[in-house]
């Protein structure tokens, strides 16, 4: 299968390393800037320039590929979606607020499969998420929580940068979606605060938004409550709401985005917390079930430093063109992960290490 993956940064790279293990697969990293390719060339791979803002670029790009990964940034989805569309591409992204690509998607006609948000979430938590619930009787309460953290934080805000800047922007200033007594709502970031313990360790969490994707939607018919929060250490949230409410900073997204960038160190040595909990009936009675997971970074490909955080969403993003490529989801339009078996995904050879 030939595969095109467009950004290559943290996890365009991932995906390819993660890629070029496997034979059934000819991987080519595209990009706009000499930097960034230079990076890719560092690492073996095959390169090519593309300016993805540019739909004529992207058909003539797309129509050399079987399948595209869009790992760029967000605002560029709906034009390489529209490429993909055009050229019967299959289409696999990690963009958290994929309503226009989804709805590109619904309007059009289309050969390939489209999947957006593959990744951590809501991807991932989307896939666990869904199969916890099959296995209880409504009404269901469930809280989905996820964070990726340094292993050993060196800063008051325990915090690292394994993401992208203006993802966790987005994440700590964006409306939370979620559901409340079975209804569709909208809700402030940074509350619904909670303190727990995973083997031995402290942590906090509390909302912030993007990470359910369509889950409240599909589930709503069988799920009375559910809210998606992120996982920090302790006094994580008291600092962020110094820098975002008391100064201001979440009306001010260019200083802020100044701030998190030259103020809080790239972290590669870190741990994904995953911690997924629903209460509901079991045969009658009340039952509840939860799924815990911590992933740690581990080195990869050339022994390119690779955060777990960017390791796990590169990895779910490889299993999905995998299942494509097996003819293991449905073509001919958009696929929700929620509709996804979790089977398929922890059985997967390049997920299975990392949820054993």
């Amino acid at each position: 299968m030939r595969v095109l993956i467009i950004g290559a940064g943290r996890i365009g790279l991932a995906v390819a390393g993660i890629l070029c293990t496997a034979t059934e697969y000819r991987v080519e990293v595209a990009d706009t800037t000499t930097e960034a390719l230079d990076q890719a060339n560092a690492r073996g791979y095959r390169t090519r320039h593309l300016d993805a803002s540019k739909l004529s670029g992207c058909v003539d790009a797309l129509r050399d590929f079987d399948l595209v990964v869009n790992a760029s940034k967000a605002k560029l989805g709906s034009t390489i979606a529209t490429a993909a569309l055009q050229t019967g591409t299959h289409y696999v992204d990690t963009v958290e607020d994929a309503g226009a690509i989804k709805a590109l998607a619904e309007e059009t006609g289309h050969a390939g499969t489209i999947l957006p948000g593959c990744g951590l979430s809501p991807g991932l938590v989307a896939n666990i998420a869904s199969e916890l619930a099959g296995a209880l009787e409504g009404p269901i309460d469930m809280v989905v929580r996820a964070g990726g953290l340094p292993v050993n934080p060196s800063t008051s805000l325990g915090y690292g940068l394994s993401w992208d800047v203006d993802g966790l922007i987005a994440e700590y200033t964006g409306l939370c979606q979620g559901l409340v007594e079975g209804a569709l709502v909208s809700l402030p970031p940074l509350q619904q605060y909670e303190h727990f313990v995973l083997n031995g360790r402290p942590y906090e969490a509390f909302s912030t938004a993007g990470g359910l994707g369509d889950l409240c939607v599909a589930l709503q018919p069988k799920v009375r409550n559910l809210s998606f929060k992120t996982i920090r250490y302790p006094g994580h949230l008291h600092l962020a709401r110094f820098l975002l409410e008391e100064l201001g900073l979440k009306r001010r997204h260019d200083i802020l985005r100044t701030v998190l960038r030259y103020g809080i160190p790239d972290v590669v040595q870190d741990v994904l917390v995953i911690f997924i909990s629903v209460r509901g009936q079991h045969e009658g009675v009340p039952a509840e079930r939860s799924y815990v997971r911590k992933i740690y970074h581990e080195p990869m490909r050339n022994a390119f430093p690779v955060s777990a955080m960017s390791h796990t969403s590169a990895a779910h993003v490889c299993a999905m063109v995998d299942l494509i490529r097996e003819g293991s989801l449905p073509g001919g339009g958009l696929v929700r992960h929620e509709s996804i078996p979790y089977r398929l995904i922890a059985e997967n050879r390049f997920m299975s290490r990392l949820l054993d």
